[in-house]
């Protein structure tokens, strides 16, 4: 987990990579959680953005605890930092972006496709997935997980789930109005949890069996 070498933009919270070992089999949501998703189990939401015009379009200006909330609500739960990771690289564990170190193109389809470099998030499932099947790993919104904002130990970690309490959460894979530097993988932005941005939604985890 973290940097990785074929990268050379990694912040100093990104060090050091370090050895992670998950024993918890678990499922993460294909894409993010959309609007029409949303809609259908919570009472209320924030009025979306003007680019946000249907139902598969990912739900956005969500604190982490509404998004917290709603992960309960469907009989799961935020993902751990590092379980976003372990799925974001589709195991790919020494690339730099989801698809490997090619960098992102926005045309819809590519392999290498991510939103980014934009003024608005694509419907979900635009660019194609990863090798785990995820949708918009990289780019379109940030993604909350669960964990604290905390620095990476020196050691190796079983199960990690970041510190016990803080003033930040973490938000995970960039988005549309980023550059292809935050859409790397082992790039992470603390973020306060009633924030509520434009660009940060958010998917959900579930424990298998």
């Amino acid at each position: 987990m973290g940097c990785v070498p074929a990268d050379t933009r990694c912040g100093s919270d990104e060090y050091p990579r370090h050895h992670v070992t998950l024993t918890k089999s678990f499922d993460l949501m294909t894409t993010e959680v959309t609007v029409g998703m949303f809609r259908a189990y919570m009472k209320d939401i924030e009025e979306q953005p003007p680019w946000s015009t249907a139902p598969n379009h990912p739900v956005v200006i969500v604190p982490w605890g509404e998004a917290d909330a709603f992960c309960h609500a469907v009989g799961g739960r935020l993902p751990t930092e590092a379980e976003w990771e372990y799925a974001a690289r589709g195991g790919r564990a020494d690339t730099v972006f989801p698809w490997g170190n090619e960098a992102p193109s926005d045309k819809a389809g590519a392999a290498t496709g991510a939103a980014f470099e934009g003024d608005a998030a694509k419907t979900v499932g635009t660019f194609a997935p990863n090798g785990y099947g995820l949708y918009d790993i990289a780019g379109n919104v940030w993604e909350w997980v669960s964990d604290w904002s905390s620095l990476y130990p020196e050691d190796g970690r079983t199960n990690p789930e970041g510190n016990a309490a803080g003033s930040t959460r973490i938000v995970r894979g960039g988005s549309f109005g980023d550059d292809p530097s935050n859409l790397r993988i082992s790039n992470r932005t603390p973020n306060r949890p009633d924030s509520v941005n434009v660009n940060v939604g958010f998917r959900c985890a579930r424990d298998r069996g």
